[in-house]
């Protein structure tokens, strides 16, 4: 029995959404309670799970070697997880406050608490097949918030990311079963279940690894399978911020590593040349992000085009093979996720007290929205890597790991991304401080952040991200002894 508490993060965010539908919540306030302590929640409980290490470990059901739901909690799902509980808090008092100016606000908030049990089921995954079952889940349950809004463009958008997400898992199914063929064992083992085994045709095991690659790299945003993602941005900023903070994107990128290192194995990939025809589509995009983000006046199609060059970073660190390439990767999915969801609440905050959508249209904005802008400016800094910030130290490993691989052309493609990051970030900020606000004379001008319930997550994960630049080894440590077993 005990055994079973292991599913309790997974399935606790199930009974808390069905109970918001059955409640009859006196007021909006007494809802908002419950949503919170349900979140909440669901973290304490993640963690004592997680510290009590109770038989980390369940078989659900097991018909044959092929279809197998398995629950393994090992380092890196309890990474994953955390930061996933963790952000969702955040988001969800956030969302209290930005829901007011939308409709369907007991909709949202049911999708948005399922979303959470599903995400830390991918975490918890402990085999190929598991993982494939919740992330198939994920698209279904988060595609009610991307098309929220129940406008002509939410619907085209939503069916493009059901077309895409599906395309993608379609490509995985087909890995799977191919893998399976040569294999009889899906499990997730540090190294891969496949290093040691004699498998004279490499040609096969590049097409599987390919296969499974760009198949979870559609939600990876990988380009050519990214305009899913800037098209989602009709969804409300809450979900937008979950999209590219944690949820989707972030679960593409985690199954690219679970695939790559406990799959195949590092040697295994090597050997077939999968990080080396893989790193192609990585490369291209890391930079076809940044130069179509500076194309677009729009400030959240303009953040969800840096997330697609971001996410390449993180998967570039993961096809080096190497401990430091992969430390630095690993520590961008945290950093990443952190600075991406500071620059999305600012961008939703904007929105609600000011109606604007376009870069354009923000000058002089940071004297009216000081502290949101002044937020929004710490990230863009992280997000580029200007020391001493979180995003510096991920970039550096990176950097490292290119160095150690000898692969030169890594860190040159670094540091051109970096400077297109500050290229396409910086005039933001530029833009709301400096030119002044338009009429501007000597009059005071009203404070217009957003109240403390959508102001103090912003500012709250910002701090985040600005300790962790400066103390970084509190996540570096436990991300080395990640890396030293897969390694």
């Amino acid at each position: 029995m005990k055994s079973l508490f292991i599913l309790i993060p997974i399935l606790m965010p199930f009974i808390f959404a069905l109970l918001l539908n059955l409640i009859k919540f006196k007021s909006k306030k007494t809802r908002n309670i419950f949503i919170a302590f349900s979140i909440i929640t669901n973290f304490i409980l993640t963690i004592c799970v997680l510290y009590f290490d109770i038989n980390l470990k369940l078989e659900i059901l097991k018909l044959n070697d092929f279809i197998d739901i398995y629950i393994n909690v090992d380092k890196l799902g309890v990474l994953f997880s955390i930061l996933a509980s963790g952000l969702w808090i955040f988001t969800s008092f956030y969302s209290m406050e930005y829901m007011n100016y939308e409709k369907k606000e007991r909709r949202f908030f049911t999708f948005f608490i399922l979303t959470l049990g599903i995400t830390i089921g991918i975490a918890f995954s402990g085999n190929l097949f598991t993982l494939y079952i919740f992330y198939e889940l994920l698209t279904l349950f988060t595609f009610p918030l991307v098309i929220h809004a129940e406008s002509k463009d939410a619907f085209i958008s939503g069916r493009k990311y059901l077309i895409y997400s599906f395309g993608g898992a379609t490509l995985v199914l087909l890995g799977m079963i191919l893998l399976y063929s040569i294999h009889h064992d899906l499990s997730f083992i540090p190294r891969g279940i496949l290093s040691g085994v004699n498998i004279e045709n490499n040609q096969l095991m590049l097409i599987i690894y390919l296969l499974m690659f760009l198949g979870f790299g559609v939600k990876a945003a990988v380009v050519p399978f990214h305009s899913w993602l800037p098209a989602a941005m009709v969804a409300p900023t809450p979900v937008s911020s979950l999209l590219h903070a944690v949820a989707v994107v972030k679960s593409g990128v985690f199954s690219i590593v679970r695939v790559s290192y406990f799959i195949f194995g590092a040697d295994v990939i090597k050997n077939v040349n999968g990080n080396l025809y893989a790193s192609i589509f990585v490369g291209i995009t890391i930079l076809m992000g940044s130069l179509l983000a500076l194309h677009h006046d729009n400030l959240k199609k303009r953040l969800a085009y840096s997330t697609i060059s971001q996410l390449g970073y993180i998967l570039l660190g993961v096809l080096m093979l190497n401990e430091n390439a992969l430390i630095g990767g690993l520590m961008h999915l945290v950093n990443h996720a952190l600075i991406k969801i500071v620059l999305f609440f600012c961008a939703g905050a904007i929105y609600v007290k000011k109606h604007i959508k376009n870069i354009s249209d923000m000058k002089g904005i940071g004297k009216e929205m000081p502290i949101t802008m002044w937020c929004f400016a710490i990230a863009s800094i992280s997000l580029i890597g200007i020391p001493p910030t979180n995003g510096f130290v991920s970039k550096w490993y990176l950097a490292l790991g290119g160095l150690n691989a000898n692969k030169i052309m890594f860190p040159i493609i670094l540091l051109l991304s970096a400077f297109l990051t500050a290229t396409y970030l910086l005039p933001i900020v530029v833009i709301a401080f400096f030119p002044g606000y338009p009429g501007y004379k000597d009059e005071k001008i009203k404070n217009n952040d957003p109240n403390i319930k959508m102001l103090f997550p912003i500012v709250l994960v910002t701090g985040i991200v600005v300790i962790l630049g400066i103390f970084p080894n509190v996540v570096i440590n436990f991300i080395e002894k990640i890396v030293i077993e897969l390694i």
